[in-house]
């Protein structure tokens, strides 16, 4: 498929299949893109993707190789997910409301934390008919700013966060122990700083320290019912990634099976599950996992006082041989089916 796109004086276009890329700013790329039917429908299969356009975007703003990076060692060094938060401005455009054909504006925009980490944004839109679309002749601005994400986000599109680190293996036959390790060529003097009201280390201290991003009562939320736990084996067929770590996208995969199984144990329907629309999701990575490893998942269902189809789910995920935390998820859902259940 060839296309063209007219970009803005000093940018460069780049024409990959069905995806046109443009850098339009020190630290900003935009992007259309047609959703093809390996990246969307299971959750999964859209967290790697955007997980791509992140390593894709670091690559292009911040001059290194992110997918064959080394550091002053010659050790291979990943640019780990740490903190990764997807959000919907509204119900107009959410994970699941994306299926392959659609096409996509997506601007990704990165900012500095030092030599070690980095934090990248992303904006999806819709371009074409439909509520809440962009039409295809008229393109949106070039950025945005912080202050939409978190403070104004807009019901017609789809938002992202990924805090990083760079991480290597401490030893050569384990995931266990990584330690911090950053290319050689990584430059990142030249990225604008996120306002530290905004900084993720809040959310991931809480998530390490209280194993919880917020407390729900404080949010107006109450107990839904007592907490349910299930175990997940590390699956050599589908958890690991190409170097044999656990997969960031995977942990999206396993608490959705917990939830699947959570939201059977509540009596719904494997149907209503599909049609939930999922507000907030956040998880927090704390360490990875042997493959063979078995996970213990916890999960806490509270929902909204006054709005029972609003609900929050708390996970928290365990190596069941250590105890060692691995991950804490938190997944806000809008559940379409409440008032059928309730009848």
């Amino acid at each position: 498929m060839t296309e063209t796109l007219t970009a803005a004086p000093g940018s460069r276009t780049q024409v990959r299949g069905f995806t046109r890329t443009e850098r339009t700013g020190p630290a900003t790329v935009r992007r259309e893109v047609t959703v093809q039917p390996g990246m969307c429908g299971p959750n999964a299969l859209l967290i790697g993707r955007i997980g791509d356009w992140t390593w894709e975007t670091v690559s292009e703003i911040c001059g290194t190789d992110v997918f064959n990076a080394r550091d002053a060692k010659g050790r291979a060094t990943y640019l780990s997910f740490y903190y990764y938060r997807v959000r919907s401005g509204g119900e107009l455009l959410h994970p699941r409301a994306i299926s392959f054909g659609d096409r996509l504006e997506v601007i990704s925009r990165v900012f500095g934390y030092g030599s070690e980490s980095v934090l990248t944004l992303h904006r999806i839109r819709r371009i074409g008919s439909g509520p809440g679309s962009l039409d295809a002749e008229v393109f949106a601005e070039d950025s945005f700013e912080p202050e939409e994400f978190y403070e104004r986000p807009r019901p017609d599109c789809l938002y992202v966060e990924n805090f990083n680190r760079w991480v290597a293996r401490g030893r050569a036959d384990s995931n266990v122990g990584l330690v911090r390790a950053s290319p050689a060529d990584f430059r990142h003097d030249h990225l604008p700083r996120l306002p530290d009201a905004y900084s993720p280390r809040l959310a991931c201290n809480g998530a390490r320290s209280g194993h919880r991003f917020l407390d729900p009562s404080a949010g107006g939320y109450v107990p839904l019912g007592e907490e349910f736990t299930t175990e997940h084996r590390v699956d050599v067929s589908s958890d690991v990634n190409g170097v044999g770590l656990l997969y960031f996208a995977s942990y999206f995969a396993i608490a959705d099976g917990a939830l699947l199984r959570l939201w059977r144990a509540l009596g719904r329907s494997d149907r209503s599950f599909l049609d939930r629309t999922l507000l907030d999701s956040r998880v927090c990575y704390l360490g990875n996992a042997d493959v063979g490893s078995t996970l213990r998942l916890r999960a806490r269902p509270w929902h909204r006082v006054g709005d029972s189809s609003d609900e929050l789910v708390e996970l928290v995920v365990e190596d069941l041989a250590t105890d060692r935390t691995l991950a804490v998820c938190s997944f806000e859902i809008r559940r379409e089916d409440s008032r059928a259940d309730a009848q």
